[in-house]
Order: structure tokens, then sequence, then C-alpha cells
């Protein structure tokens, strides 16, 4: 079962290079951080440098966490769910294999959200680099567009996944 533990290994190392990503880079930004931007690219909010770093821990480990942990708790005990072809992966002998496949999907999905709110807190970096902070449009728009694309693929994996054997 070592591709149970895959997805949990990269989910914890994300979560742990979240943490020492933003902890160690957040020092470097100015005591008032550009912390919101306009259509193009002009900061139009700030906050103080230690309730971004806060915030940016929140979003970046604290809310992949929670959202994984409440999937995980969801999937681990519910005896139905909406899955393509039900009938079959959620006979009482497939359930139990359902699920943990469900579980580490899950896994892998909060990888990849804390990896994306890291890049989110890198292009907030460069922003306050710059005087006046200003946001690099291309990198957040590819930045959103490569994460939406990333879900798209998660989510058509799933689907290929629960077709009948």
């Amino acid at each position: 079962m070592p591709y149970r533990k895959t997805p949990w290994i990269l989910f914890v190392g994300a979560l742990a290079f979240a943490a020492y990503y933003v902890s160690h880079t957040t020092p470097n930004l100015p005591p008032l951080v550009a912390s919101h931007f306009d259509a193009g690219g002009t900061a139009n909010a700030f906050m103080a440098r230690d309730t971004y770093e806060h915030f940016m821990l929140a979003m970046c480990v604290g809310f992949p966490l929670v959202l994984v942990a409440f999937l995980t708790l969801v999937f681990s005990y519910a005896r139905r769910m909406k899955v393509p072809n039900g009938d079959y992966w959620l006979a009482p002998e497939r359930i139990a294999q359902t699920r943990a496949f469900l579980i580490a999907r899950c896994a892998w999905f909060g990888a990849m959200l804390s990896l994306m709110m890291c890049f989110v807190h890198r292009l907030e970096l460069h922003a306050n680099a710059l005087m006046p902070p200003h946001l690099a449009g291309r990198q957040a728009t590819a930045a959103v567009l490569g994460f939406f694309l990333i879900t798209v693929g998660w989510v058509f994996g799933l689907m290929v996944a629960f077709r009948r054997p």
C-alpha cells in the first residue's frame, strides 16, 4: 500500500515547506505590506507585516490542513457518497478501498493547494520589493490559470478512476 503513503508524505512535506518558507521570507517585507492589488497590479490594501505573516501561514498551512482533515473525516465515515458507478465502488467489499483512494486524493489536493498559496506569497514578496508595490499581473494570472487547469485534471483523474472496470 505505498501509494497511500506517498500523498501523505507530500502533503506533510508541502505544509512543512510552506511554514518554513513563509516564516523565513516574511521578515524581508516592509513593516506595512501591500496585501491586495487591483486588476492593474496597483496595491489597494495593506496590513502589518506580522498580521500578513499570520494570514499567510493560515492560508498556506492552516487552510489546506483543515480542508484535508475535514474531507478525511467525511470520507472515513460516509456511508453514501455520490461517485460515478457508486453501486460498484461503494459495494461493501470495495468501500474501504474507495474511501482510502478518496482520502489519498484529498492529501494530493491539499499539497497542491499549499504550494499554490506559497506561490501567491512569492508574488507578494516580489510585489513588495518594488516601489511602489506592484503585482506582476501575468504571473498572477498564470498561477490562477495553472491551478485551475491542475484542479480540472485532478477532477478528471477522479472521474477516470471511478469508471467501472
